[in-house]
């Protein structure tokens, strides 16, 4: 086994924390044992408690971070023995933490190839700039050939799942415990203090600081019971017309019966599959957090049986480029005690 020292935790993590995660969470801890394995945990003060009472999008998270982990370590040359600890579900570790993996550094690892994209990878909320016949082509030749990729495009698929995607995304946001979950995790001033570590800031959103005061208030108040009421709750949610310039939507999913965990490293791989090709993405994960949607787009689409639909992401090329938005790598890192 490859000793890994303390140092060298903290910059492996922040790598693999270049990983995503639900509402920019960022809940994947990483600490040693006395053995000198690595263990992954996750902050449980991180989980959306209304939007994720199962802790199933905290599992995928931590599986995407994971999923960077092993990379990061590859790239050094270091292979990976991995144990997926989710079903076990430890919360005697330590207190506010779940003990979600345990790696073994150990051997020689090849540099993953997808590694050369994780720079380049990132959310983008706004419209789509068009992509060339070539690409186009060559997303959906890639989705093809992939075992939980489902690829949708053309003028009428997208407009369903638009139309879908506006639907679900009301129902959801009429909940006003979850609007108040999701304003808590939005950082709509750059005066928030941590506007540039995790959340989803003004330039997550696309939105300007007019438009950010805006949207808090509302989103943050009856008003958004009152706009509904008076028909206007589609308005404030609806991102029909972006849908319509993505190149195409692609729909992850994978087996049911797959942890969390596993399903975040695959799809952290996804994302990374159709980064090559320039493109950016946005999850439409009303799509895949809603019953009836999620089983209206299964049988519409004919995904494989047997698998569950984990999100649908419009993918297209973006007019630019955006930073992440991360914390320091000093505080991924916990150690096995209180201090």
């Amino acid at each position: 086994m490859k000793r890994i020292d303390a140092a060298a935790l903290a910059d492996l993590a922040g790598l693999a924390n270049l990983a995503p995660s639900v509402h920019n969470t960022q809940p994947a801890r990483w600490a040693l044992d006395d053995e000198g394995r690595i263990l992954l945990v996750a902050d449980l003060s991180r989980q959306l408690q209304i939007g994720d009472p199962s802790g199933r999008d905290l599992g995928l998270s931590c599986g995407a971070a994971l999923e960077g982990m092993v990379m990061a370590l590859a790239a050094r040359g270091t292979g990976t023995v991995v144990e997926d600890l989710w079903n076990d579900n430890i919360l005697s570790w330590r207190h506010g933490y779940r003990l979600v993996a345990r790696l073994i550094p150990d051997g020689e690892a090849i540099v993953p190839q997808l590694g050369d994209w994780i720079e380049k990878r990132f959310t983008w909320r706004g419209p789509f700039a068009p992509a060339s016949p070539e690409t186009a082509a060559a997303v959906e030749r890639w989705a093809a050939e992939a075992g939980d990729v489902t690829h949708a495009c053309g003028h009428d698929d997208l407009s369903f799942i638009a139309t879908l995607n506006d639907q679900a995304s009301l129902s959801i946001m009429r909940d006003r415990a979850f609007r108040d979950e999701l304003v808590a995790w939005m950082r709509l001033s750059p005066a928030h203090p941590a506007y540039r570590f995790d959340g989803l800031n003004l330039e997550a959103l696309r939105m300007g600081p007019f438009e950010g005061a805006v949207a808090g208030r509302v989103l943050g108040s009856p008003l958004f019971e009152l706009a509904d009421r008076i028909g206007l709750g589609k308005t404030l949610v609806t991102e029909a017309a972006k849908t319509m310039t993505a190149t195409a939507c692609l729909f992850f999913h994978r087996p049911a019966q797959e942890t969390p965990v596993a399903s975040g490293r695959a799809f952290y791989r996804f994302w990374l599959g159709f980064t090559r090709f320039g493109l950016a993405a946005w999850p439409m994960a009303a799509l895949a957090d809603t019953d009836r949607t999620a089983d209206i787009l299964t049988k519409r689409f004919m995904l494989p049986a047997g698998h569950r639909l984990i999100n649908v992401l419009r993918v297209g090329p973006a007019p630019s480029t955006l930073p992440k938005f991360r914390l320091p790598p000093a505080e991924l890192v916990v150690s096995l005690k209180p201090d």
